[in-house]
């Protein structure tokens, strides 16, 4: 009767999973990687979807992607790090993780002691402006009928030595919906690693005020808005494109651009094939200039290369300048394919012939 009882928990537990995409699509870096593609190969990668896909069974958690996976597991309290492309894996526990941190914020806060003005006296204002509104839009997303909320975090700064400013925005359209079938499971094993982490980081809860506390007051009232404001983004988020730059726009905050109409930069071997063709023709016209008399070629610019005209950009390259400008970046997220179908348990393993090494955090300890 005992063992039934233990097992009941599990035994109500389903499993869940569904993948996320992740894309640079848009904004200044994107622009840059386009037109440095053809020569870096890491350039060439900037816009490339990012998928990954999230595993639940009982107190086990993946993120697996391309190149590297996460696992959290609740009954040894430990998160287990998978480098997939070196075939190494770390792993850290809950308490571990908890000392690296306080440590961390021990020294940040210690920074911040020796970084604050002697006078007490900030030398610079920071203004900070959140903003949630719902623009009453719904469509359907994977078969469900979500809601559009447009989110807007703006950063202001001056200086009040120089008297200059300036100001960073953060704006994101997230579409959201209330209920995914099977995504009760994700929410009730995230509320189960909050109670698991409660005990573990209740110093840090005594530090975190304290830092809080330190923050331009400006910035702790824009969170307690904020906060306040969270319940216009409760559900979940199906669809979200986030833009950073200046004055960004509210009505095309949804709005996403196609990496395609881009222009696009040379390869390498073309960069090659026309240093070389300019090489040759430097070397020819030189030959020519020392051949005639009297030094004829350096007369009336003959055999001299004349500058050539810079080609004007397409109309469709300048409506793109014009699209992008004032964009640093676009990037968008999708989540879909949920599912409550059963799990492999090999999901949460790391992969035969893995080496172990030591985890990235406990070198902060």
């Amino acid at each position: 009767m005992v063992g039934a009882v233990a097992l009941c928990p599990a035994l109500l537990m389903a499993d869940f999973s569904y993948k996320e995409t992740t894309r640079l699509t848009g904004g200044a870096i994107m622009q840059m990687s386009r037109a440095l593609g053809g020569l870096s190969k890491s350039m060439r990668k900037v816009g490339e979807p990012q998928v990954s896909s999230v595993y639940v069974k009982g107190n086990r958690m993946a993120h697996v992607g391309e190149s590297n996976a996460q696992v959290w597991d609740l009954d040894k309290e430990t998160i287990t790090e998978i480098d997939l492309e070196k075939k190494t894996y770390s792993v850290i526990t809950f308490a571990q993780m908890r000392e690296a941190m306080e440590r961390a914020m021990a020294k940040a806060k210690e920074r911040q002691g020796k970084e604050q003005p002697k006078s007490g006296d900030p030398q610079g204002e920071m203004n900070v402006k959140v903003d949630i509104q719902e623009t009453g839009k719904t469509k359907s997303i994977e078969g469900l009928t979500a809601k559009e909320v447009i989110l807007t975090f703006i950063i202001e700064g001056k200086d009040k030595k120089s008297g200059q400013s300036g100001q960073m925005q953060t704006m994101s359209s997230i579409w959201v919906t209330e209920k995914v079938p099977g995504h009760d499971e994700y929410v009730a094993f995230q509320k189960r690693m909050a109670e698991k982490m409660a005990a573990q980081y209740s110093q840090m809860a005594k530090m975190g005020p304290g830092m809080m506390m330190g923050l331009d007051p400006n910035m702790r009232d824009s969170m307690a808005k904020m906060a306040a404001e969270a319940e216009k983004l409760q559900g979940v988020h199906l669809r979200q494109v986030t833009k950073m730059g200046n004055n960004l726009d509210p009505r095309t905050a949804g709005d996403v651009t196609d990496p395609s109409t881009m222009p696009e930069g040379p390869t390498g071997g073309q960069v090659a094939e026309k240093a070389a063709g300019s090489a040759a023709n430097s070397a020819a016209e030189n030959a020519l200039r020392r051949s005639l008399p009297g030094g004829l070629g350096g007369l009336g610019g003959f055999g001299r290369r004349r500058k050539e005209k810079a080609p004007e950009p397409a109309p469709a390259q300048q409506q793109q300048a014009q699209q992008q400008n004032g964009v640093l970046m676009e990037m968008l997220m999708e989540m879909g394919q949920f599912s409550t179908g059963a799990v492999d348990g090999s999901r949460f393993e790391v992969p035969a012939g893995f080496q172990q090494v030591e985890h990235p955090m406990m070198k902060m300890r």
